[in-house]
Order: structure tokens, then C-alpha cells, then sequence
């Protein structure tokens, strides 16, 4: 029975995309003349794997352009090449255009045909115009003459630990699935000694010949010191594809020591063909026809380098789980919550079980949540490509140093995380690090460096983006605000002040505009969508010595640490990453100022108070502050205090969204479920902030 292949396409689009990032990484690795095997035997394995894989699901296009690229590739492993800048380009270009061929497939749109055909053409060009090697031997004919058999008692050569005897009978489909018999020889020859005996008995006549089948077959020898493994591992695609025989022959102990004390060199047969001068066959087109089920169910686990001690969990799954365990953690805290109501002895037992659960609950949330955590490394490994392609063409020597890419934060915020740094490290190559010349001029080294820094820091992660460039110009930044009337023309402001202005819409110091930056219409959308995931970013810079963009994110969107407070009747959940301090004034101590309401002296200047109770129309117990509670929190580099009933304790909430279950709602950034079942607002204090401006300014 054929199997239906279209479900293994998803595996194999994942897995290939993951194998795409490992080769552009070894990519950039690669230095110019410095034969590197190892990088480029990673490399090379990632375009074989593709190439297979794609000929096995009908991928004809994917395959026919990965093949191009792994001859370059069996180029430079065989030393037949040198690696170039030139080499190194072209094949990143490859990357990307692999990458953007099997999205196409995968979302089943056409595939830019034009784009492929020109950078296919390059590759071969590069190909063609390598040094040429010393003119190979004619090649043989179609029906080689059998050597004379050995004897019973032949051995390895010397110096080889084994002799291989191969029989490689390659079904007529073996050119369908994208192998290449050519390919696999010379393989085995990399191994050790090959002697090689060619069978054309079953080549048509030309009038029959198809050209996609494959007639011929092989009978190998191969003397060498790998084990079968590394045999095996030369036909692993071809699996499925062919009958395949290895042996080996017995080797007499004596023997090995008579070739070890006195290796002798042995003639060449005369039937031996060198495949390592042979030129590669050309890759033929996949056929439309199904590929056999074997071939398929080897594609799987080849298609990607994956680890034996994982599996792929989807995240809707994960999404699944730690709702769950969040339902399980508030039915948790409802029974320690009825608990304290119980008296006696069996109250106590009651009360010890319960506190068991609640650490066994807590253990089980942080273990689900350490599935959802990844390293960032996987948002941090798109920047080497992006400055090394940036600099190259803004004439620039840049180098760029990334630290603590081990950090790990939830998938979440990860992948909202990407665009914001993506625009970031631009505007630090072109804005931030002079031209060489310049910062020569300015006593610098030519060469300039953009620094990533990725930590832990309380229940948060910072990441930072900073650059040893010329830093922001306050006096730009002013004069630029003043022209667009943003300021008043006397208007004093300070430093956090000024580079505040960097992030409003519109905003750009850019004398010309290139399609690289200088609209001003990024860092307001980067501001956005890091305060949208409950973070924060501010600036810090010092002219002629660089800048730093520092963002402040919580570690999942799924759970916040925050401090319940009561406001009347109603309970409020603040994030704990936003409070500064809780205080309680005394009479005298609040001002009234024109334009902010009611403000009071904390630490190095007045702060606003916003009253919760009005903001969302509710009946406070008292409306006198010095009754209250100001707690002091801070988004988007703003102060506020704000004034509450009483403060009920800090707890661990499961985030619920208000906008699926109900409509979004500005200074609210979610909800949660209390211990006795009340539903709780979780408060979003930097929109909480404009909500509160907004009604002073009305």
C-alpha cells in the first residue's frame, strides 16, 4: 500500500529550515583560503540533505538548485577550489533563495523562477572558471573487464584495516530521488582505496534509453580503515532505491602485521577508474511520479541534524498544557483558600496536604514553563549574516559581539521580540558606526563594533543593543523637535528627555533617507510592540562614544508576578516589575499644579498621582490620600503614584487575555482568577499612564 507522503512534508520544511540556519552559520565562519573540512563538510551534509529530500517529496525546482550547490561544495571539500569571498556570497545568496523556494512550496505559491535561474547560472559560472585539475584518464567503456579474482588468502592493503567488498545494484528510480551514484563513489573513495568494476549489461540501445532511469551497476573494493558505519553511511539515501550487498573480507592477523612491518606499494588494475578527477553528473529532473515509501520514511530523519534525546511538540500543545496547569493553579489556590476555614486536627492534616500541592502545583508550572523557554540565541543568530551584509554595502568594517545568547525567555516573546533588535542593529551599522575615515579622524579604530547582551535580572531579561559608534547627537535631536514644533522653543529638557523624542512617529535626524533607515518610522514601532509584551526600553548615550538601547521584557507572557491591591470593593493586579515603591503620605505633602493635577516630592521630583478609583469609576473607602496608599510605579521612563485602598499581598497570577474572552480595554492588560473565584484586572501601568494624561488634558 502507498503511503501518503504529503504527511511527512511539515516534519521536513521544520526540520529543513532548521538545517538552513546551521549551514548559514557555518557560512559565516568560513575565512577566505583557509580550507576548513569540517565547516564545509557541515555545510555540504545540509545541501545533501535537501536535495534528497526534496527530490523524495516531487520538490523537482528545490531539488534541481540544491544539487548546483552541492557541486560547489563537493568542489571546495574535495580542494578543487579554493573558498572566496566571492564563493562564500554566492552560496549565502543560496541560502536565502533555498529558504524562500521551500516557504513557496510549503504556502503553495509559485517559486521566483527568475531569481533562481540567475543565481543557478552564477554557480555554475563560479564552477566552470575554478582552476582546472591535470586532464583526468579517458573515460572507460561501458563494460569494464573483470579483474583477476584474489586469492582466498588477500588481505587489506597496507596500511587499511579492512577490505569492502560492495555490490551497488541502483534500482531505474535512483535518479528520481535525487541520488547520484557518480557522488557515492567518490565518497567511498575519500575513505580509503577504490577499485571500481563497471556493469553496463543492462544499457539499452539508444533508441530505449530513458533518461531518467538509471541502467548501470557497480562492484566495489574498497580497502580502508572505516568501519561498516561509515559504508553504510555513504548509501543512506539511496536506501530503498537499490540492492545494496557489503562484505567484508577476513583478514589473517598475520597479514596485517607482515603489511604493517613492510608495506609495499601495489599496482594500479588497470580497471580502476579515479572518481575523485571524474566530473559530476548532472542532477536530473524529479519525476512527477509517487516515490516509493521507503525512500520517504528514510527522508524523515535525514532531512535535519535533529538530537536522538528530543522530540518536536507542537506549540499549540504546549499552549494547551499550561493553560491546564493555570486552571490547576487557581483550583489550587481555592482550596487553600477554603482551608483556613477549617478548625481541628483533621484541619491540620487538611492545611499540611494542601501546602504539599501548592509545591508540588508551583514545581509542575515551572517545569512547563521551562519547556516554553528556548534560547535566545535562536533570535541572535539572524544578526552575524545581517551586519556582515549591511557593512559590505554601507562601505563599513563592523564586527559584532554577542553575548549571553544562552539566556533563555518564553517562545512568545521571542518571536515578538525579533523585529524590534532586527531595527535596532540596523540603525547601529548606519547611524551608529562612523566610516572608517571618520572614526580614524575621531581616534578610533576603523573597524567599529555592535554589542548584543543578553541577561537574567530579577523576574525579567534585559537585552541590550549598543554600539562604540558617535552616539546620539542631543543638539540635533533638539533642534529637529523644535522645527517640528514637538518642543517649545525655550523649553529645557533632560537627557532622558531628549532621547525620548528618537521614539515618537515620524521623528529622524537622517540628512538622506536610503532603503536602509532614516523615514523615522521605526523606533515608535519599536517601542510599541515592546511595551505590547509588558516590556520596557529606554537610551543611554554619550556622544563620540557610542549608544545603548536597553530592553527590560518579563520571561512569559503567560504568568506575571504581581501585587494585588484593593481599590473599594474591587481587587487590581500590579505587576511587581513596575513597582518602584508603596509609601503613605501625609497632609501637606501633595501639591496642585496647572496641567498634572495632584503631585508630590519623590526622591529628585514631583510625581502625579492617578487615583484608581476614578479612573474606573468605582467607590474608594476614603478619598483622603493621607488615608490611603500611593504605590509609585513606572512605564515608558514615567512616574506615576498611584492611590489605593489597602495592599493584600504578592502572588504568582496565570495571565487570562481580554481581548479573546471579551474586548480590549485601555490601562488593563489582562485578567486572572483569584483564590475565591473572582476575576481580578491585571493592570498595564504605562497604558494605565495615558489613560490618566488623557483625562487631565481633557
Amino acid at each position: 500500500m502507498a503511503i501518503d507522503l504529503a504527511q511527512f512534508h511539515e516534519a521536513f520544511f521544520e526540520e529543513s529550515f532548521e538545517a538552513l540556519d546551521s549551514m548559514e552559520a557555518a557560512l559565516l565562519q568560513l575565512n577566505p583560503g583557509a580550507p576548513e573540512p569540517e565547516l564545509i563538510g557541515t555545510i555540504f551534509r545540509v545541501a545533501h540533505s535537501i536535495k534528497g529530500g526534496s527530490a523524495t517529496f516531487g520538490f523537482s525546482e528545490v531539488a534541481s538548485f540544491t544539487h548546483t550547490c552541492e557541486t560547489l561544495l563537493d568542489e571546495l571539500r574535495a580542494n578543487r577550489m579554493q573558498v572566496s569571498r566571492h564563493v562564500t556570497d554566492l552560496l549565502l545568496k543560496s541560502v536565502d533563495v533555498m529558504r524562500e523556494m521551500l516557504r513557496s512550496v510549503q504556502r503553495k505559491e509559485p517559486i521566483d523562477a527568475q531569481r533562481v535561474a540567475d543565481l543557478q547560472f552564477d554557480l555554475e559560472l563560479a564552477i566552470a572558471q575554478k582552476n582546472q585539475p591535470a586532464a583526468a584518464a579517458p573515460a572507460p567503456a561501458p563494460v569494464v573487464e573483470a579483474a583477476p579474482a584474489p586469492a582466498a588468502a588477500e588481505t587489506a592493503k597496507p596500511g587499511f584495516k579492512h577490505r569492502w567488498r560492495i555490490s551497488f545494484r541502483p534500482y531505474p528510480q535512483l535518479f528520481v530521488h535525487g541520488n547520484d551514484p557518480l557522488r557515492m563513489i567518490r565518497e567511498l573513495s575519500e575513505l580509503g582505496e577504490l577499485a571500481v568494476k563497471l556493469d553496463g549489461n543492462a544499457l539499452p540501445s539508444l533508441e530505449q534509453l530513458e533518461p531518467e532511469s538509471c541502467y548501470l551497476a557497480w562492484d566495489l573494493t574498497l580497502d580502508t580503515d572505516g568501519d561498516r558505519a561509515a559504508v553504510n553511511g555513504v548509501f543512506d539515501w539511496a536506501e530503498g532505491d537499490c540492492d545494496l550487498k557489503i562484505e567484508e573480507e577476513a583478514v589473517p592477523a598475520a597479514a596485517v602485521a607482515q603489511a604493517v612491518a613492510a608495506p609495499a606499494p601495489e599496482a594500479k588494475p588497470s580497471n580502476v577508474v579515479n572518481i575523485a578527477d571524474a566530473k559530476p553528473a548532472e542532477a536530473p529532473k524529479a519525476s512527477a511520479e509517487p516515490a516509493h515509501a521507503p525512500a520517504a520514511a528514510e527522508a524523515l530523519p535525514k532531512a535535519g541534524a535533529t538530537d536522538g534525546g528530543s522530540i518536536r511538540v507542537s506549540t499549540e500543545k504546549i499552549d494547551e498544557l499550561m493553560n491546564t496547569v493555570g486552571e490547576l493553579v487557581i483550583t489550587q489556590s481555592m482550596l487553600t483558600q477554603l482551608g483556613t476555614k477549617f478548625t481541628g486536627h483533621a484541619a491540620e492534616q487538611l492545611r499540611s496536604g494542601l501546602a504539599t500541592l501548592e509545591r508540588n502545583v508551583r514545581e509542575l508550572q515551572e517545569s512547563v514553563m521551562r519547556v516554553r523557554m528556548l534560547p535566545i540565541s535562536f533570535v541572535f543568530s539572524r544578526f552575524p549574516r545581517m551586519v556582515r551584509d549591511l557593512s559590505q554595502r554601507l562601505g563599513k568594517h563592523v564586527e559584532l559581539k554577542m553575548t549571553g545568547d544562552q539566556t533563555e525567555l518564553d517562545k512568545t516573546v521571542m518571536e515578538k521580540i525579533g523585529d524590534p533588535l532586527v531595527h535596532l542593529v540596523r540603525n547601529s551599522v548606519d547611524h551608529g558606526i562612523e566610516m572608517p575615515e571618520a572614526r580614524k579622524a575621531a581616534g578610533k579604530t576603523p573597524n567599529g563594533t555592535v554589542f548584543l547582551n543578553a541577561y537574567h535580572k530579577g523576574g525579567s531579561i534585559t537585552v541590550e543593543v549598543g554600539d562604540d559608534g558617535g552616539g546620539l547627537n542631543k543638539e540635533k535631536i533638539l533642534k529637529k523637535a523644535r522645527e517640528r514644533n514637538l518642543i517649545g522653543a525655550n523649553e529645557v529638557l533632560s537627557d532622558e528627555q531628549i532621547y525620548e523624542l528618537v521614539f515618537m512617529a515620524g521623528f529622524s535626524t537622517a540628512e538622506q533617507t536610503t532603503d536602509i533607515s532614516g523615514r523615522g518610522v521605526g523606533m515608535d514601532v519599536v517601542r510599541r510592540n515592546i511595551k505590547e509584551l509588558g516590556g520596557t526600553i529606554e537610551v543611554r548615550s554619550e556622544y563620540g562614544k557610542g549608544s545603548r538601547f536597553i530592553i527590560t521584557l518579563p520571561l512569559t507572557l503567560a504568568i506575571v508576578d504581581g501585587q494585588s491591591v484593593a481599590v473599594g470593593t474591587e481587587t487590581y493586579i500590579v505587576p511587581l516589575i513596575t513597582i518602584i515603591e508603596s509609601l503613605q503620605l501625609k497632609q501637606g505633602m501633595v501639591n496642585r499644579v496647572a496641567g498634572q493635577g495632584e503631585v508630590f516630592w519623590f526622591r529628585d521630583g514631583y510625581v502625579p498621582v492617578v487615583r484608581l478609583h476614578e479612573v474606573f469609576g468605582l467607590e474608594p473607602r476614603t478619598t483622603q490620600l493621607h488615608e490611603g496608599l500611593i504605590m509609585v510605579v513606572e512605564g515608558e521612563g514615567r512616574k506615576v503614584g498611584l492611590f489605593v485602598d489597602d495592599l493584600l499581598g504578592q502572588q504568582q497570577v496565570v495571565i487570562k487575555s481580554l481581548e479573546t474572552n471579551f474586548r480590549r480595554v485601555d490601562g488593563v492588560s489582562g485578567a486572572t482568577i483569584l483564590g475565591d473565584g473572582a476575576v481580578a484586572l491585571i493592570l498595564d501601568v504605562p497604558g494605565l499612564i495615558r489613560v490618566a494624561t488623557q483625562r487631565l488634558a481633557a
